[in-house]
């Protein structure tokens, strides 16, 4: 008597993979394998200079997956330029922190000691790519400002709004977020293997350096804040 033969499993069913969530987890491993390497090499040669086919050699795929993926080179840079807008400051934390209960001031010190720390700790190559597009920037940069950038630029003016009583709409509101992060943008871009004269702020405790931005920051808005409000011109009367 032959013995009975056991029907295979069913897709999904307890203890058989599932092969489209598999195919799934293998294409999102493509997926950040590839913006890894291609990350690397466009921090060593610059977007102009990375060909689609050096990203395939050191990623290990075929162009097609490319395609696939980010359809083409451009998609490609595009998912690195914002890898790194991510790594440095997550849209995610940024909702978090709007969320919750700490006065303003607070929710900008946590700001600063999130960005500041990941800049310290930050990879080399995310470090060079960014400096890299802010001084020569490609054509993709205007996207990732839209996309990217101007949701993490409203998320700061709605703290900046609530430390100094300034509505984020107001015409001022750009400068006091440029004068807020304008250090951050420096140790952004600064090659921390030259011999710049902020080469020791990188080897500071990152809580230590970003509270220190913080305290400087705040001292600034409350200047905005106290600063009478500059009356508008009145139009010249007419001559007779």
């Amino acid at each position: 008597m032959r013995p009975a033969v056991r029907p295979a499993p069913r897709a999904g069913a307890a203890g058989a993979a599932d092969p489209v969530r598999q195919r799934r987890a293998d294409g999102d491993a493509t997926r950040a394998g590839t913006v890894e390497a291609a990350g690397r090499l466009f921090a060593q040669r610059g977007y102009a200079g990375t060909t689609g086919k050096a990203i395939c050699e050191r990623a290990g795929v075929n162009l097609a997956a490319i395609n696939y993926h980010f359809g083409g080179r451009d998609g490609l840079y595009l998912a690195v330029l914002k890898e790194v807008h991510h790594r440095f400051m997550s849209m995610e934390f940024l909702r978090q922190l709007a969320t919750n209960a700490l006065p303003a001031p607070d929710k900008l010190r946590s700001f600063f000691r999130e960005l500041v720390g990941h800049i310290l700790a930050g990879d080399d190559w995310t470090m060079q790519v960014w400096a890299r597009e802010v001084l020569s920037p490609s054509p993709l940069l205007d996207t990732v400002f839209r996309q990217d950038t101007q949701p993490k630029f409203e998320a700061v003016s709605a703290i900046v709004g609530g430390i100094t009583g300034i509505d984020p709409a107001d015409p001022r509101m750009p400068q006091l977020v440029l004068g807020v992060v304008a250090p951050c943008l420096v140790l952004l871009i600064v090659d921390r293997g030259t011999a710049a004269p902020i080469r020791p702020l990188f080897s500071e405790a990152p809580d230590a350096l970003a509270d220190g931005l913080w305290r400087f920051a705040l001292g600034g808005l409350a200047a905005a804040r106290d600063a009478p409000q500059p009356a508008h011109e009145q139009p010249p009367l007419p001559p007779f």
